[in-house]
């Protein structure tokens, strides 16, 4: 029993190891709204996961393939909802545009610089990831 209890304290040791994340958070401030932008590096797909969170609620988590050249339209009803404080008061559609963009050295990504707007506001200016 106890050769199984210390093999798997091995199993789980080795295996955090292999598959451990790196998380980067890169906070923003505009118009009394915080945004949250986070690129969290996973060894066991060598992709990265980026995250975007505006006012405490999580919006997306999108693997690096897909987070360049990000639209999300939301289409508000009419009468009384709850919207996210950056909705609020909006009628229609509103967008959440942007993305991270690689950024190339000599053929090879260094890094990745995000930028967001939710309607009009700008919440992520010129946030940069960069890659050792």
């Amino acid at each position: 029993m106890k050769k199984i209890s210390y093999l798997l304290i091995v199993f789980s040791l080795v295996t955090s190891n292999t598959f451990a994340q790196k998380k980067q958070c890169l906070k923003q401030t505009n118009r009394n709204h915080n945004a949250l932008i986070c690129s969290e590096q996973t060894e066991l797909f060598e992709h990265n996961i980026y995250s975007l969170i505006v006012d405490n609620q999580l919006i997306f988590s999108l693997v690096d393939d897909f987070v360049d050249n990000v639209r999300l339209t939301h289409t508000i009803p009419r009468g009384l909802v709850m919207e996210l404080p950056l909705s609020e008061g909006k009628t229609g559609k509103i967008s959440l545009t942007g993305g991270c963009i690689p950024v190339s050295k000599k053929g090879m990504e260094v890094s990745r610089l995000c930028n967001f707007f939710w309607g009009k506001v700008k919440i992520i200016h010129n946030a940069r990831f960069k890659f050792e």
